[in-house]
């Protein structure tokens, strides 16, 4: 199995976690947990969205709050609101100040308002990689669930739908899966590279050792890359950030309709070498 060495970058990359849009964020961390251990220099930037039609919403008179345990409905209130999100804003920024210390990276936490695409496509464009969980129902309380294990092997799946940014998505996807390319499938958008051979070169050429798979797919846009990750069970779609990923309706789609994390990549080339 080819095995990271870590060695010095020309500048600190930038590594952005959007928090908010689910749980505590914990599946986002045990994820980036491998890769800031093989890199040197990392400015980790925690970024915890707060939806404003959320928080319209719960001013209104008619809105309550459903307990998923018990099934009781009870009043829900602004004021609780902001109380829920208080806690939830501390608990992601602890979460992460812990990994940061753990791995000696450099770390800022701060929260933001508004539409929850626009703060995504705001963080994307703000940093080299950014991580982000699928938006789920608005929870006001935490609920314990036992932690998956932090270096158990997952299932990665990486879509080239850009040529040269398909280039950043597979280096990061390198090092999202520790090197671990049996871990690792290759999406290729048929309207990117159409010629079987030449995107299999292309793969390859960016890649230390073979994937599990490379398929192509047929289907164009974003959606036919989105249902082949579903299908896969992917436990994280890594995706270049090209101008049509970055659309409104783009981003919109990697929220609502996956289930499993994302990672969206700017920049991300020759930061860490793979020997066998």
């Amino acid at each position: 199995m080819p095995m990271p060495e870590k060695r010095p970058d020309s500048g600190p990359r930038s590594i952005a976690v959007f928090l908010g849009t689910s749980g505590s964020g914990q599946a986002l961390l045990n994820i980036l947990g491998p890769l800031l251990d093989k890199d040197t220099r990392i400015d980790l930037q925690g970024v915890f969205a707060i939806d404003d039609d959320l928080r319209h919403a719960a001013d209104l008179p008619f809105v309550k709050e459903l307990c998923r345990l018990t099934y009781r409905v009870r009043e829900f209130h602004g004021a609780e609101y902001e109380r829920s999100i208080a806690l939830r804003t501390r608990t992601s920024r602890r979460a992460l100040e812990q990994l940061a210390q753990r791995t000696g990276v450099a770390f800022t936490f701060h929260d933001v308002r508004g539409a929850t695409v626009s703060l995504l496509q705001k963080t994307v464009l703000s940093a080299d990689m950014t991580l982000f969980e699928p938006l789920r129902l608005f929870v006001t309380h935490q609920v314990s669930t036992p932690a998956a294990p932090r270096l158990r092997r997952r299932r990665f799946v990486v879509a080239i739908d850009d040529r040269e940014i398909g280039a950043h998505a597979l280096e990061a996807v390198t090092r999202l899966s520790n090197g671990r390319m049996q871990d690792v499938t290759v999406l290729i958008s048929a309207r990117t590279m159409a010629d079987v051979d030449a995107g299999q070169a292309f793969v390859r050429s960016h890649l230390p050792a073979d994937p599990a798979d490379i398929i192509f797919v047929p289907q164009d846009g974003l959606y036919g890359l989105i249902d082949v990750a579903r299908a896969k069970r992917a436990d994280m779609l890594v995706l270049g950030a090209s101008e049509e990923t970055l659309k409104s309706e783009s981003l919109r789609s990697l929220l609502e309709r996956l289930p499993c994390p994302v990672c969206l990549v700017r920049s991300w080339l020759g930061s860490v070498s793979y020997t066998h």
